[in-house]
């Protein structure tokens, strides 16, 4: 038997028909959510094969296929939703705060403000940037400003995001279109102080590149034409002028 009056069957019953008519999201269904909890309509079901009944958490979840906390947050965006004609609850959900505490007037001012300041398009994120900024005013003043003013506040701050929203997308193009920095070449080695004790030495014996050492060498001048502007053969010949120095004999050596 359930534990419930017939009252509060036909109760439950109309409550599960709305959220089954207009969807697990929408205002109509928090509000729906709203009255089974607070009269704990969910205890009609049975938890299983016993004699337990359902929490609040398994109704949700086994009735609905959705979490508690999904819920929760649906019933206390549904006001918000309605008072406002704000369709979605993610979106709704940021003015909850203001709702509760400033009332439905200082709500719609900023939920107005962000729908001009955002071409009639505002997104969760502006909304949380325009109640803080309410927030921010109102530690300032002690006292909530007039909805007015909570609406030029609003489009004001949705600029706000919109400009440094834009800023962060274009230093990232710019990080992604900037060269690598290329190898240095060997003469600027040389001018940086760059230990080269490791090349070859030794008047004796000549010294030959592998064609993999030639192909490095290659793409080290080309690389660093690039980066400066200069010939390849250029910076070629000024490594071959610092082997040389170094190296004398061996150096001419090689070369040929």
């Amino acid at each position: 038997m359930s534990p419930l009056s017939e009252e509060d069957r036909l109760l439950l019953s109309q409550c599960e028909g709305r959220i089954q008519a207009f969807g697990k999201a929408a205002a109509d269904a928090g509000e729906a959510f709203d009255t089974i909890k607070d009269k704990e309509l969910h205890r009609h079901y049975r938890a299983g094969t016993g004699p337990r009944r359902m929490t609040w958490a398994e109704y949700t979840m086994a009735r609905w296929g959705v979490s508690v906390s999904q819920v929760d947050r649906l019933i206390a965006a549904a006001p918000v939703m309605r008072e406002l004609s704000i369709p979605n609850e993610g979106t709704a959900r940021e003015l909850v705060p203001a709702y509760r505490e400033w009332g439905a007037d200082s709500a719609r001012a900023l939920w107005d403000g962000t729908k001009e300041g955002s071409e009639n398009k505002p997104t969760a994120k502006v909304l949380r940037a325009a109640v803080q900024s309410a927030k921010e005013k109102i530690e300032e003043g002690k006292k909530v400003p007039a909805p007015e003013k909570l609406l030029t506040l609003a489009r004001k701050t949705v600029a706000r995001v919109v400009k440094e929203d834009a800023a962060a997308k274009a230093e990232k193009a710019a990080a992604k279109k900037a060269p690598a920095p290329a190898p240095a070449a060997a003469g600027e080695a040389e001018e940086n102080g760059a230990d080269t004790s490791s090349a070859p030495a030794g008047e004796a014996s000549a010294w030959v590149l592998p064609d993999s050492a030639v192909t490095e060498f290659s793409r080290l001048f080309v690389a660093q034409a690039e980066a400066t502007g200069r010939p390849p053969e250029e910076i070629a010949i000024e490594a071959y002028d610092v082997l040389r120095k170094h190296y004398g004999a061996a150096a001419d050596q090689a070369a040929a």
